[in-house]
């Protein structure tokens, strides 16, 4: 949400809390936009493009809409989900080090961890083994990766908005996954999508270690 905030020059202020952390679907993100609150990031999007007068896919053709929107629903839908099973299941006993939760509250985190596992199992992909998990998710990131080849963004020469949902999920694995078969795929098997999640970092956040509190060195 954010990266298509400043892909579209939209000024915003970030709020993070615990108490803006739900929103009016019980999701994340949400905006709060003259007294309004809205939920989704798509409908989010949908709707500053119209109040703004904004269009990051002016340049697409309806097919390569029709593509671009197949890829944002894959990482959102599918690809996401695969992340969740990886951080909340597979790697629970480092959440606390990639939150930077207190020791005193870490039973929060194993609230959470039941409320995510209810819902893998709902989506579905819970239901499959660790090995089937992995093999989807890996088959999704190659996807990508091939799609985008050596384009510089993932419909070709300019960004566009499937650019902003791509980076949302790569740069969770690539910059909060060190250890995982995850991070394994976006650096060694498919090293043209940690390039790629530089370049956006790059260009949108050059804000980035201030924000993360990382220097070059430590990252």
């Amino acid at each position: 949400m954010e990266t298509y905030l400043r892909m579209a020059d939209i000024p915003y202020e970030p709020m993070y809390s615990r108490t803006t952390s739900s929103g009016p679907k019980m999701k994340t993100p949400w905006i709060e936009y003259n007294g309004q609150a809205m939920g989704d990031s798509g409908l989010i999007m949908e709707f500053l493009n119209r109040e703004k007068g904004v269009d990051l896919n002016q340049s697409l053709s309806s097919a390569d809409k029709a593509v671009s929107r197949a890829f944002t629903k894959m990482v959102e839908e599918n690809t996401y989900w695969g992340v969740v099973m990886n951080r909340w299941m597979d790697n629970f006993d480092k959440l606390h080090e990639l939150f930077e939760v207190p020791w005193n509250l870490r039973f929060f985190l194993r609230i959470l961890r039941r409320g995510f596992r209810q819902m893998v199992l709902a989506h579905g992909i819970g239901r499959h083994s660790k090995d089937e998990i992995e093999g989807i998710i890996e088959k999704d990131l190659k996807a990508i990766s091939t799609f985008l080849g050596t384009k510089p963004y993932l419909m070709g020469d300019d960004p566009t908005e499937v650019d902003a949902a791509m980076f949302g999920q790569l740069s969770g694995i690539l910059w909060g996954f060190p250890d995982s078969y995850l991070h394994r795929i976006v650096t060694v098997d498919c090293p043209n999508l940690q390039a790629y999640c530089n370049r956006i970092k790059d260009r949108y956040w050059t804000d980035w270690d201030q924000l993360t509190k990382k220097t070059k060195k430590d990252e």
